[in-house]
């Protein structure tokens, strides 16, 4: 794209909800990234699909929108379940397309890997699930509108299915720079868990933390926003410098 250094920045939800909830960083965000929300099936945009309980029929799902808009640099940002979808898309983006991110951003998450049995919350009841998400610390906000909330939970559930039952390629080793990203009161995500995925990439893992619990990109946007725009618009702006030295 000629004369355009932007930086297009892909958010992956976490559990449950629709990408939506990522549409007031478009506004809030420096336009040079291009807050760019991908939306699973099931939810937002696609209400009417069923959402995907298991990782390659979601991955299909979303891999050719995700192919299509890499039109300039990018990077990639997931909480929770869409860490997991973050790190599978830019790994597959470099087999499949030769593209490497930026910078791979992945918050909510330690390494994903096959959670424990004891940990699986998918096969209950939407009862005895949300009581458990809830004592965890880890039921996200989903809609309660009694219109919307069973095909809320169908995708809840459908999304911690994909996630328990998920096995790493230990080949998933990204050439792009990690940045992982936990709330300082996370019961569920330590300090240990996060610089766990210094084994998915060749490049550097950098570890923040942020004021708040599991959720905290609701709650500490502006730290989260700030974070981004150090890291993504000051190379668009040497990119810029480098193509105006190139003209010459």
């Amino acid at each position: 794209m000629s004369g355009d250094n932007s930086v297009r920045l892909f958010c992956l939800p976490f559990e449950g909800v629709s990408a939506g909830v990522y549409l007031p960083w478009i506004e809030a965000m420096d336009p040079s990234v291009v807050v760019t929300p991908v939306e699973l099936p099931g939810r937002g945009r696609h209400p009417r699909t069923r959402p995907c309980d298991s990782l390659e029929p979601l991955l299909a799902e979303i891999m050719p929108y995700v192919a299509r808009m890499c039109d300039r640099p990018f990077a990639l940002y997931g909480h929770g379940f869409g860490a997991l979808l973050a790190y599978e898309i830019a790994a597959r983006l470099e087999w499949e397309h030769d593209a490497v991110a930026d910078r791979l951003y992945v918050s909510g998450s330690g390494m994903p890997q096959r959670a424990a049995p004891e940990r699986a919350v998918g096969h209950l009841s939407d009862a005895a699930m949300i009581r458990r998400l809830r004592d965890l610390g880890r039921m996200p906000p989903v809609d309660r509108d009694p219109r919307r909330a069973a095909r809320a939970l169908s995708a809840l559930r459908a999304d911690r299915t994909v996630m328990e039952s998920y096995r790493r390629d230990p080949r998933h080793v990204v050439h792009c720079p990690i940045t992982a990203m936990g709330g300082l009161q996370d019961r569920t995500v330590t300090g240990l868990d996060l610089a766990g995925w210094r084994r998915c990439t060749r490049r550097a893992l950098r570890v923040a933390t942020f004021p708040g619990d599991h959720y905290f990109p609701l709650t500490a946007q502006r730290e989260l926003l700030d974070t981004f725009a150090r890291d993504l618009i000051r190379p668009a702006a040497a990119r810029r410098l480098l193509a105006a030295a190139a003209a010459y």
